[in-house]
């Protein structure tokens, strides 16, 4: 009889612990689906919503009119996953797409809670700090536009949290998992060849340290296999398309190779204007922040966490070395620039939880985690809500065109304006040709069925003499009595071409107010 009872009594512990576990997973999920969706707190959604897209969003939008069959070749430097997905939103207005980019902002942030919560610490007191270190990211924060760099971000926190699970249990079927996330996420995340590389040789390396000889050797199978297949991607996806304009236009963000001293030189020139979005805009603190999350991860005994951020930055340095990727601009540098927060955090939370657990007051963490949360969202308030997309209301200007467009007349478009008016004029192109030089996008809209639409083919004054000239012809070539007028639509001029224009109108223009571009009306 009390052999039953024990057992009956274990049994119900068992089950107890069973339902505690299940609790705590479904605490977990909820708070990281908050954490998630703050992101709709933090950003300005209605701002998102409303303004238009500028040059080098415009692009990206453009490609969801394109036919799905030329989408791989018109990408350009967006990974093709990230562009398909766009595709895929299914309401919010005319700049829909950049809920894309928002979702990713909000996934990054609550797979960091995940993260945090796989340290094993303090009980959600982490996940909410790493969470919160995330979501308000200065880096993060400024990043409302229509690009992959949240995405890259999401996908570099992703590889984190993977990395931290295969640490808890180190086993084939972990770092599997961790494999295929790299190579399902090169999709999205061109920067995963770095962030793949560096996780494995981060897990390798803590198995050198733990003396797992067998555990050691499945890393190095494991990750052979995703070499391969991240090769196979880059083959396949990225390199027909790799367009060498584009990487003339990083030119200057390419680490030099002459000598130790130049190399840096470049770095410390390329970093310092990166400080603000490290976090509290000092390089000392920041310094500090990071190494005392590192320190941390150490002495928790997490080598492969700890190993991570300064191997994640060799391999960017290496790849800037090699001309592969730039290295200085915060566009570009997001998916790394997060980080850094993420390791004050944990250096924070694991404080915290040290006094914690040296005074048997599990109450002093949660003050610790506040404190710091405080502190974090007074640093970080000048880019809440802020509106950093750069204004240029292409939008406007066609709106305008569009409804007083007359027959007679000829619409000509800056080569600046190209794509926000591919993007927003009713009619779509009837070709997308592809042009290199001098275009780091690679492609360029073209209407051969509609004569009346002229696109500048450059930004230099003979290019704009000749698109005016097109313009005059087409003019000339109407009846006198429906000869019309000629509506300039232009954006993101570069400097010199304003002159340039106004040179070849030769004064017979009226400037229309409709935003931040006028548009003009000329009669020739």
């Amino acid at each position: 009889m009390t052999a039953d009872t024990n057992q009956d009594a274990a049994v119900t512990a068992q089950e107890r612990r069973r339902g505690s576990a299940r609790l705590a997973g479904l605490a977990d999920g909820i708070l990281a689906v908050v954490v998630g969706l703050s992101a709709l707190v933090v950003h300005d959604v209605g701002y998102l919503l409303k303004e238009p897209f500028w040059m080098d969003e415009a692009w990206v939008a453009a490609s969801v009119r394109v036919p799905l069959r030329l989408v791989p070749s018109l990408t350009g430097s967006t990974p093709l996953g990230w562009t398909l997905l766009l595709r895929l939103v299914p309401a919010g207005g005319l700049q829909r797409e950049r809920l894309v980019p928002l979702a990713f902002a909000g996934l990054a942030a609550a797979v960091a809670y995940l993260l945090g919560r796989e340290l094993r610490l303090t009980r959600y007191a982490t996940g909410l700090l790493t969470g919160a270190a995330a979501l308000l990211s200065p880096a993060m924060l400024i990043r409302d536009d229509l690009k992959q760099y949240t995405a890259e971000a999401c996908a570099c926190l992703m590889v984190w949290y993977l990395v931290a699970r295969a640490e808890n249990e180190l086993g084939r079927r972990r770092l599997i998992t961790l494999a295929a996330a790299v190579c399902v996420g090169g999709f999205f995340s061109s920067t995963l060849l770095f962030m793949g590389a560096a996780a494995m040789t981060a897990l390798a390396l803590e198995c050198l340290i733990r003396g797992k000889r067998r555990e050691f050797r499945t890393v190095v199978v494991v990750a052979a296999g995703m070499l391969v297949v991240q090769g196979a991607e880059y083959e396949l996806l990225t390199a027909p398309y790799l367009n060498s304009w584009l990487h003339l236009y990083w030119a200057g963000f390419y680490i030099p190779t002459s000598s130790p001293g130049a190399a840096a030189s470049f770095l410390w020139h390329k970093l310092t204007p990166l400080v603000p979005y490290l976090g509290f805009r000092s390089l000392a603190i920041d310094g500090i922040g990071v190494l005392a999350g590192i320190a941390a991860l150490v002495w928790l005994r997490r080598y492969a966490l700890a190993a991570l951020f300064p191997f994640t930055m060799v391999a960017v340095v290496v790849a800037s070395a090699a001309g592969d990727y730039p290295f200085g601009d915060v566009r570009t540098s997001t998916f790394w620039l997060v980080i850094p927060p993420v390791l004050m955090a944990i250096a924070v939370a694991t404080a915290g939880h040290r006094i914690a657990s040296a005074t048997h007051r599990t109450w002093l963490a949660v003050v610790v985690a506040a404190v710091a949360l405080a502190g974090w969202s007074y640093t970080t308030d000048p880019h809440i809500r802020a509106h950093p997309i750069p204004s240029e209301n292409v939008l406007a200007q066609v709106d305008y065109v569009d409804s007083h467009f007359r027959t007679g007349d000829v619409i000509v478009v800056s080569y600046g304006a190209q794509y926000g008016f591919d993007y927003y004029y009713p009619t779509l192109p009837g070709a997308y040709v592809h042009q290199v030089r001098d275009n780091t996008v690679g492609w360029v809209p073209e209407y051969p069925q509609v004569p009346w639409i002229d696109i500048a083919t450059g930004r230099i004054p003979a290019t704009i003499a000749g698109a005016l000239a097109t313009a005059r012809n087409l003019i000339d070539e109407e009846p006198a009595n429906q000869r019309g007028h000629v509506w300039i639509i232009e954006s993101h001029l570069a400097r010199g071409e304003a002159a340039s224009w106004k040179h070849d109108m030769a004064g017979r223009m009226i400037a229309i107010n409709v935003g931040r571009n006028p548009l003009w009306l000329y009669t020739p």
